[in-house]
């Protein structure tokens, strides 16, 4: 029998989620781990991020519909609020995630 240990994530219901599907490519990986690196250091306190490797995650990859990575899905409570496809600038992500943010906030 072939069994997968599984540990599910356990978010609280306040955080705000961001979904990053990463690509296969080695050179894409790199830019936007640096990405994340950068979002996570300004925004860390308010958002979770989590990366998706198409790889190792094709069913999430197909549940979310993502067809072109990079892609980044914001999620609160489990509810999609935002997304973008594509590789963004680490200033606009930022700029564009607190905005959102703030928008959750009221």
């Amino acid at each position: 029998m072939n069994s997968t240990l599984f540990r599910p994530l356990i978010v609280p219901a306040k955080t705000v989620v961001l979904l990053v599907f990463v690509p296969n490519s080695g050179s894409q990986q790199d830019s936007v781990n640096q990405l994340l690196d950068r979002v996570g250091a300004v925004l860390g306190d308010h958002i979770r991020i989590t990366r998706v490797d198409q790889v190792v995650h094709p069913e999430v990859v197909r549940s979310f519909g993502v067809h072109q990575l990079p892609s980044f899905i914001l999620l609160k409570q489990g509810i999609e609020i935002w997304r973008h496809n594509g590789l963004m600038d680490a200033r606009e992500l930022i700029r564009t995630l607190s905005v959102q943010l703030q928008e959750e906030e009221k």
